[in-house]
């Protein structure tokens, strides 16, 4: 039994006991290369394009997290935009900086509705905000809703508010607004954007809750809007300066 303990183990039983100082460091330093590759891997999402809803919700590593129901191309059919979770904790690398973190995953599906069936033709795995990624927020999730043919996806936060809201053409999911929001605790400052891509242009509003004035300022977007299936983890895409999505 005591000698279990006086020996150090790696896996697959590799033992360190008959080598010496220098062959244990080489062994220890090719697993740990070995170990940070399959960890920097790409996570393997399924791929859920041309799936119906009876699919999606049979698949048995992944619930619904949340669902919503509207007319998205404006054709009188009843169209459905999905977020789903992982039932199980994935490795991911959220950002190029990032190291890689295990958390549930998160996919948001457009499903359209062609000769009456419902089947997904627009997959983002990365877009939608994880779990804890809430800042302050110990746990957050989004609420999808579709009206007036337009996909909205909220986001409250402790001390804060975030909303896209997307616009079917093309077969596309395009971005046409968002906002979001934010109020200082200490302070009481707060400061709000509205991002309009059709006008191309952002209004800030900045000022104290204790105080009935505000400043309004007017900022001009020269970028392209972005469609759903291009947009990585939130607030990555700068549209300004200071000014992220």
């Amino acid at each position: 039994m005591k000698k279990l303990k006086d020996e150090c183990y790696l896996p697959k039983n590799i033992v360190f006991k008959n080598l010496n100082k220098k062959q244990t460091l080489i062994l220890v330093f090719n697993f740990l290369i070995v170990f940070s590759f399959s960890q920097n891997k790409p996570t393997s999402y399924p791929n859920f394009i041309g799936q119906n809803l009876i699919s999606i919700s049979e698949n048995p590593d992944w619930n619904i997290l949340d669902k919503a129901d509207g007319d998205l191309n404006n054709d009188g059919k009843l169209d459905v935009a999905l977020i789903l979770e992982s039932r199980d904790s994935l490795y991911e690398k959220r950002c190029e900086p990032c190291y890689v973190h295990k958390n549930k995953a998160r996919i948001i599906l457009i499903l359209l509705n062609q000769s009456n069936s419902q089947k997904v033709i627009i997959q983002n795995n990365l877009f939608i905000a994880r779990g804890d990624e809430g800042g302050m927020a110990p746990y957050i999730e989004p609420e999808l809703s579709i009206e007036k043919h337009l996909l909205n996806i909220d986001y409250q936060y402790t001390r804060s508010h975030l909303s896209y809201t997307f616009k079917f053409k093309n077969n596309r999911m395009i971005l046409v607004s968002a906002k979001n929001s934010g109020v200082t605790a200490a302070t009481g400052d707060f400061e709000s954007n509205a991002f309009d891509f059709i006008k191309n242009i952002i209004v800030t509003e900045t000022g104290n809750i204790s105080e009935e004035e505000s400043k309004i300022d007017t900022l001009e977007i020269t970028v392209k809007p972005k469609i759903l299936s291009e947009f990585k983890k939130m607030y990555d895409w700068q549209v300004a300066k200071f000014k992220y999505l």
